[in-house]
């Protein structure tokens, strides 16, 4: 049986196609388009030109879906409406549309599919599992793989972006400052003192993949590294926040055209976590909440 699942993100909107077989499954096919779906939101509501967007790439997906024969599929957005006060008016007007239903997660919902999606693949028995996407960035603090606490927290690459950064590539200032939300979201998020002191992250999402491309793109670590030193993180950090915005631009085109105006954003809210954390090992996760959500909604594991 073949399997669609569209993923409605704050910056993406991805359509993952699965060949599922009892409780085994393989991706076939990964198709995204850079929607930006949080620009689009105005006054805390999503704007008619937001749900246009939606609609447009939700139609172009379902049309690949029946070209391939796929048998059935599913659509769910994160914060891209999570964050939005009339998501269920967008919601009622996407089906009225696309006659697509979308199943809309909450922050501790997102973070528990993420991590079961991701748990088969953890090379660390504790630490925090981050899912860091455009609109929010969910944590999970595990022991022994298992979930113990859930956390989701307003801050993404696109919503930092929008909120802080006037043109393309931060100011010292702005750096300044999204570095600063991202320490206070943490603290609020953490329940007591040391909370989120960890070991090991173990990292999801296109701004760590991003990062992780960038890397090796600099020659700091090697191609086939999916686990590195949070020191290099920081001494990316370091080394992109002293060099001229043309030279960034030109970097993050090269790596990441679609990402170049969330890439720093989403670099910071990597980089603050780790140094909050004082973590000693970064795993980067292939997996995350659309298998997850596979797994859970669909194959019922």
């Amino acid at each position: 049986m073949t399997y669609g699942i569209i993923d409605i993100g704050s910056n993406t909107i991805r359509m993952n196609i699965y060949h599922v077989e009892g409780k085994h499954f393989d991706l076939l096919m990964s198709k995204k388009e850079a929607a930006g779906l949080a620009a689009y939101i105005k006054k805390g509501k999503l704007t008619a030109a937001g749900v246009d967007v939606l609609a447009d790439v939700l139609t172009s997906f379902t049309a690949n879906l029946d070209l391939l024969h796929v048998d059935h599929y599913r659509a769910f957005a994160t914060a891209s409406l999570r964050n939005t006060k009339n998501s269920s008016e967008v919601i009622a007007e996407i089906k009225k549309r696309c006659h697509v239903d979308i199943d809309l997660l909450s922050g501790v919902a997102e973070a528990r599919l993420s991590f079961h999606g991701a748990v088969g693949g953890l090379d660390y028995d504790d630490g925090m599992y981050i899912d860091s996407g455009g609109g929010s960035t969910e944590i999970v603090l595990y022991d022994q793989k298992t979930p113990a606490i859930l956390k989701s927290l307003p801050i993404g690459s696109l919503n930092l972006f929008e909120d802080f950064v006037e043109e393309v590539i931060p100011t010292s200032s702005e750096i300044a400052a999204i570095s600063d939300k991202v320490k206070q979201e943490l603290k609020a998020a953490e329940d007591k003192k040391n909370l989120f002191r960890v070991e090991n992250l173990v990292v999801t999402g296109g701004s760590m993949r991003a990062i992780r491309k960038l890397l090796v793109q600099m020659g700091k670590i090697d191609r086939d590294r999916y686990d590195f030193d949070p020191q290099d993180v920081q001494t990316l950090l370091t080394e992109l926040s002293a060099m001229p915005a043309k030279q960034v631009i030109r970097l993050f085109l090269k790596c990441k055209a679609d990402r170049v105006h969330t890439l720093f954003p989403g670099l910071l809210i990597i980089a603050g976590i780790a140094k909050y954390t004082k973590a000693q090992h970064i795993q980067v996760s292939k997996n995350g909440v659309r298998e997850g959500y596979l797994m859970e909604k669909v194959i019922g594991e």
